[in-house]
């Protein structure tokens, strides 16, 4: 089956049967960000993980399994800057899925970059390494009917 095509059988499977990309991160012990990310193709889940989320959403067993292959992570621009470039690839990588997430957190909707904040750290991690951490803040702006 085509990414694509795979990537829209999922999600209507997911709607069809209820399943929130929460139930599907607490059933496999990943972050939500993570599960959302593969299911959008940008990450990759065990065998056992694509097997359980597989269940979960009634895929054919072929289609679970591919949630388990390896992903190529080339949809978004390229710069030379490597900062910027890695904001590139976070947004290429986690961009599809946080937009998931906060669509089923919020409704329909964006993140305001008008009434918003971002800030920059500098934490230590598990190992005693340095770390940035960023955090995005923006208003949540539903888009309205009419």
């Amino acid at each position: 089956m085509e990414p694509t095509t795979l990537k829209e059988t999922i999600k209507a499977k997911r709607i069809a049967n209820k399943v929130t990309i929460a139930d599907m991160a607490k059933a496999v012990n990943k972050s939500p960000t993570f599960v959302a990310a593969a299911l959008n193709g940008n990450h990759r889940l065990t065998p056992e993980e694509a097997e359980t989320v597989g269940k979960m959403l009634d895929l054919d067993k072929d289609s679970a399994m591919s949630l388990s292959k390896f992903p190529i992570r080339t949809d978004f621009p390229n710069t030379t800057d490597p900062f910027k470039y890695r904001l590139y690839e976070v947004i290429g990588v986690y961009g599809d899925a946080l937009r998931e997430m906060a669509n089923e957190m919020f409704g329909d909707g964006i993140m305001s970059a008008i009434d918003f904040s971002i800030d920059m750290e500098k934490v230590k991690g598990s190992q005693g390494e340095d770390r940035c951490k960023i955090t995005l803040n923006g208003k949540w702006l539903e888009y309205k009917t009419f």
